[in-house]
């Protein structure tokens, strides 16, 4: 029940019950002790119009003006319609009200009622080809209320392979929320806020498309409590990455082998002292760092190098290398000052201890989150139920703090020229992989990594908003000639529009994966899939046609304001009162008294 309905039903009762009273109080008094008629007609009457006035000032009712137009949109049924001569039902309108008229489309009603200037939307909102019609008017939305479910959801976006992902979203009421990966395995649980907000967090495997799932959990299956999330797993090119290590020890095998599991192009180098060195490094020159992306540099390492390398260094971060120090010790005043002279002052505190997240206790949602791991290292479950290792490390002050996991004061960084300089105070991090978290030791340095590392090609295409069958997708960064593949094995030419920045339109026909030429792939919703999803869109769009036009003319106020209604209420209700209390028209004994 709506809450309109809801009070004025409260108020009928309200009003019959004390009419009832009155009738029964009148009926059982003695004929020479009973009221006079006509004030129990009165009190009935008086009693009927206070209840009345107060729903009415409690809602008042809308008035559009006679340059108003009144548009019935989907889910309009039960909400309250302005008094006006022009109101039009559009297609998408469940049922019409009397003296509502049919229309195919908001242009066609525009172009028979040329005087309007303003609009009041009611329902679910304005459809996608309604919306250019509306032309800068002035508008006015009464939103539907939306069904119980998903309302929101935002995809990650393009993420590199074995990088963790959030999926945001939003349910209209409190909730317990499940990611399912493509095995149907739960990834991930967590529950609503008191905003109805949630983030799960699922890991990318392999390259590709795939598509996740969104459930709120212990509620019977529908369309409204279960939504597909799209993941496009980015094959970018490998990072290619320069180790360059002061001395053997196990973090440099750790590094070099998520270097391998991340897909890395790995070059390095170990100083073993006096001069003796392991590894296939190139020469620190220009040339050679112009053909890295990221440096990862241990802080003895630093201390080892020539003013000539540590120039060249610099030189090539603001060309756009990444370096990343790695100091678990303090650092020395040389490295500090060094840094600084580059932009990144840091201070480091005493050492602190980071508590590792273990991750889930359920075994199976623990092996869908850390993945089968690798063949000379699988998944060991003996392993991965312990609790991971606390690690240790100096908190940093100055610079900027990276995302991701872990403390935000492990790490912090400076953009230098074109590059970024950082530096990382985490020791020991190599007791992750040993622990049987190799996805922990991964999600750090991958993180870390994609924060400094140079930046590659930026993506061919990108689309906006969230594609569904029969409306039209805007493609953008497309070179000329590239074609859309659709499911069923149609290659479609987007249309190009010059208005649009560059942009071309797509209208897909079926759902699934559509996969674009030259690289990249887009999700197609079904017409009724997530209908949930489909309404919040509906009504933001129509909510932000409202707030453009806002300024051009605001539309007609209530017919009669909040005020007038309460004074009117006032008035019966004191008459009410008044003639309760007076005696007039009562019997001759109720008189006496």
């Amino acid at each position: 029940m709506k809450p309109e309905h809801g009070l004025g039903a409260v108020l009928v009762a309200a009003a019959l019950l004390s009419i009832a009273r009155l009738a029964a109080a009148h009926l059982r008094a003695a004929r020479g002790r009973r009221p006079a008629a006509w004030r129990t007609l009165a009190l009935a009457v008086l009693t009927a119009a206070s209840a009345l006035l107060l729903y009415r000032m409690l809602l008042p009712p809308m008035s559009a003006g006679p340059d108003t137009l009144v548009v019935l949109t989907a889910d309009a049924d039960g909400l309250p319609v302005p008094a006006s001569q022009q109101v039009i039902a559009l297609p998408e309108a469940d049922r019409v009200p009397l003296g509502a008229t049919r229309m195919p489309d908001l242009a066609t009603a525009l172009r028979r009622h040329p005087d309007v200037r303003a609009l009041v939307v009611i329902g679910a909102g304005l459809q996608p080809r309604d919306r250019d019609a509306v032309g800068g008017r002035a508008l006015v939305f009464v939103p539907a209320a939306l069904p119980p479910g998903l309302a929101e959801l935002q995809p990650p976006a393009q993420i590199a392979p074995g990088a963790r992902f959030t999926v945001r979203g939003r349910v209209t009421e409190e909730a317990q929320l499940a990611l399912f990966d493509p095995a149907v395995r739960i990834v991930d649980t967590g529950a609503a806020d008191d905003a109805g907000r949630f983030q799960l967090t699922g890991t990318a495997r392999g390259a590709g498309a795939t598509l996740f799932e969104v459930a709120i959990q212990d509620v019977d299956d529908s369309a409204f409590s279960r939504v597909t999330v799209p993941v496009v797993v980015d094959e970018a090119a490998p990072v290619r990455v320069l180790l360059l290590a002061g001395a053997p020890n196990p973090d440099v095998r750790a590094l070099r082998r998520w270097s391998e599991d991340a897909g890395s192009t790995l070059r390095w180098r170990i100083a073993f002292g006096g001069g003796a060195t392991a590894g296939d490094a190139p020469a620190l020159d220009a040339a050679s760092l112009a053909e890295q992306d990221l440096v990862l540099l241990e802080a003895r390492a630093w201390e080892g190098l020539g003013a000539s390398a540590r120039a060249a260094l610099l030189t090539a971060v603001r060309d756009g290398l990444g370096l990343l120090v790695h100091a678990p010790e303090p650092p020395s005043n040389a490295l500090r000052g060094w840094l600084r002279s580059a932009g990144l002052a840091v201070e480091a505190g005493r050492g602190r201890e980071w508590r590792v997240d273990a991750g889930p206790d359920d075994l199976a949602r623990l092996r869908a989150w850390s993945g089968p791991g690798s063949d000379d290292a699988p998944f060991d479950p003996q392993l991965a139920g312990e609790a991971p290792p606390s690690l240790g490390y100096l908190p940093l002050t100055g610079g900027l703090p990276s995302a991701g996991p872990g403390a935000g004061d492990m790490m912090r960084w400076q953009a230098l020229g074109q590059g970024r300089l950082g530096i990382v105070t985490l020791a020991d991090s190599w007791q992750l992989p040993l622990a049987g978290r190799a996805d922990l030791h991964s999600e750090l340095w991958s993180t870390w990594a994609g924060t400094l590392a140079r930046p590659g090609a930026a993506d061919a295409a990108g689309f906006r908003g969230e594609a569904r069958v029969g409306e039209r997708v805007a493609l953008c960064g497309l070179p000329a000639g590239t074609r859309v593949l659709t499911p069923d094995g149609q290659a479609i030419a987007p249309l190009p529009d010059p208005a649009a920045d560059g942009c071309a339109g797509l209208w897909p026909r079926v759902p699934g994966w559509h996969r674009i030429e030259d690289g990249g792939a887009l999700f197609v919703r079904g017409a009724e899939e997530a209908p949930g999803l489909r309404m919040t869109a509906l009504q933001d769009a129509t909510r932000q046609l409202a707030r453009d036009g806002a300024e051009t003319r605001a539309p007609a106020p209530p017919a009669i304001r909040p005020i007038v209604w309460f004074l009117a209420w006032l008035l019966v209700t004191v008459m009410l009162w008044a003639l309760h209390r007076t005696r007039r028209g009562r019997g001759p004994q109720a008189a006496g008294v």
